[in-house]
């Protein structure tokens, strides 16, 4: 994928299926970390990031 290239919501799809686990407590603390340091600074996310977000975190049904 090259720099500025937007992901579909099929390639976002595609990625879930890919996904076979859920999220480990290290890596939930790792992104506990990375939201400290930045003091919040990180602008919100967009409503399709979000989606985006809670399709790749949902349980595969």
């Amino acid at each position: 994928m090259s720099g500025g290239q937007e992901l579909s919501t099929e390639d976002w799809r595609r990625m879930t299926c890919l996904r076979d686990r859920d999220i480990t407590p290290n890596e939930r603390f790792w992104l506990e970390v990375i939201r400290l340091a930045s003091w919040d600074s990180d602008p919100a996310p967009t409503l399709e990031q979000v989606q985006k977000l809670r399709m790749l975190f949902r349980p595969h049904l």
